[in-house]
């Protein structure tokens, strides 16, 4: 929050908020050690409703605002900015009946989303941490928004919780590394209106050890690992972190993605170069790499025999109007290219840094396409002067669009969408920087 580094410079703040994301507003400001933070709460919505509207609500609001402004003073500090209670061990409670009545007793206190869990009694959660050598009491991350302190023990619960092996805790543990890195903004991902997911994309030996999917079907159902690793990590930072529809969770449709991470493993039929190769690892490292965008978009093509036609269904679907990441964003795009798809390139003799170039040069549509403001956002990430008739990319430069090869056999392939539009401190706020498996 800009106005918290404000406050502490000592130059006096006012925050106008709707009402609707007055909760989120007031976690944020408290979990930045700033509780009492002087808010005026005007009607939502305040963006996309012309400008008498505004000036209505703004004239409307301007007492209070010179009120706050003049008048306000901080109240004395609370225990309730700091966190309380034991961390480390984690209580236990004694639940009497069936599974099903532990199952209502969870989700009644907010300890689920709804889909069913298993008990984590404490003889399963020691057992689950066998699966790591990490200690238990270490704090792996205070999860936003409400920097709920998650514990490699917590993990281990909520892993027992979601079905998990303990051979899968090096997994989770690494993108819950991937996720709090600098840059990512766990934060913003987990509080936005935009629907996003998360996209966790595994590398290495481990994939073939654990039986992660990489062929038919590896983003749905019936891959234990694969969906067990995406439940555990969407429940866990959800749940530690706060992050819950119409408190700090303003996804306004939200998707399956949100209660349950789509978790891959990259073929290893690919004729190209794998991700975590283009990273600087090698073949056989384990890597995790964690994206955030989507709902995915559906690339069909069983028609095109050459590379022409594909690509070019492929650049019409890139550059839909209605995602977030356009008009030359500093995020990355994901695209899940299939094997069968992978293989018609790469047999005409395109690489990855090809194709990459070709779609960034041919998914340009004219600036006024877009959302208003896409020339003033593309003429400030481009640093050139962008006018509506003005072609632009979906994306700052070529490398910014990921490719992936996973999937089975058939031409389909997917687009992930990134989250932001503006630049971010690493020029992407979708993508981690890969990091090894580690117990």
């Amino acid at each position: 929050m800009n106005q918290l580094r404000l406050e502490k410079v000592g130059i006096p703040t006012v925050t106008v908020v709707t009402n609707d994301f007055l909760d989120l507003a007031t976690t944020t400001a408290t979990q930045e050690g700033a509780a009492d933070l002087p808010f005026v709460v005007v009607e939502h919505p305040v963006g996309g409703i012309g400008l008498d509207a505004v000036q209505k609500k703004a004239k409307g609001a301007f007492p209070e605002i010179m009120k706050m402004a003049t008048e306000w003073q901080p109240g004395e500090a609370s225990d309730e900015t700091t966190i309380k209670g034991t961390v480390y061990p984690a209580p236990t409670i004694e639940v009497k009946g069936t599974v099903d009545d532990v199952n209502n007793y969870f989700f009644e206190k907010g300890w689920s989303n709804g889909l069913p869990i298993a008990p984590p009694t404490p003889e399963k959660v020691e057992a689950m941490l066998e699966g790591t050598d990490r200690a238990p009491d270490e704090i792996v991350w205070k999860v936003p928004p409400r920097n709920g302190v998650l514990t490699v023990e917590g993990v281990a619960t909520y892993a027992v919780m979601t079905g998990c092996k303990p051979e899968y805790m090096p997994v989770i543990l690494s993108a819950l590394d991937g996720m709090k890195a600098e840059g990512f903004n766990w934060r913003g991902l987990t509080t936005t209106t935009h629907p996003n997911g998360l996209l966790v994309v595994v590398n290495g030996s481990v994939t073939e050890e654990l039986g992660i999917a990489s062929g038919v079907g590896c983003a749905s159902g019936f891959s234990h690992p694969n969906m067990a690793i995406g439940y555990a990590l969407a429940l866990m930072t959800d749940v530690v972190g706060g992050s819950t529809p119409q408190t700090e969770d303003k996804t306004q449709q939200g998707w399956v993605g949100n209660a349950v991470a789509t978790v891959v493993a990259e073929s290893p039929n690919s004729p190209w170069q794998s991700f975590s190769e283009e990273q600087g690892f090698t073949k056989d490292d384990n890597i995790v790499t964690v994206f955030a965008g989507g709902p995915p978009t559906n690339i069909q093509d069983h028609t095109s025999v050459g590379n022409e036609g594909l690509m070019r269904v492929m650049a019409n679907t890139i550059n839909n109007a209605g995602q977030n990441t356009t008009c030359a964003s500093k995020g990355d795009v994901v695209l899940l290219v299939s094997e069968e798809h992978a293989q018609m390139l790469a047999d005409e003799g395109w690489t990855k840094e090809k194709l990459q170039q070709w779609l960034w040069d041919n998914s340009k549509r004219p600036a006024g396409e877009y959302a208003e403001k896409c020339a003033e956002w593309a003429s400030g990430y481009l640093e050139e002067t962008v006018t509506d008739d003005t072609e632009v990319p979906i994306v700052t430069t070529p490398e910014q669009i990921r490719i992936i090869v996973t999937g089975g056999a058939g031409k389909h392939s997917q687009y992930w969408g990134g989250f932001q539009h503006y630049k971010s401190p690493k020029s992407q706020e979708e993508v981690t920087v890969s990091r090894e498996l580690s117990k």
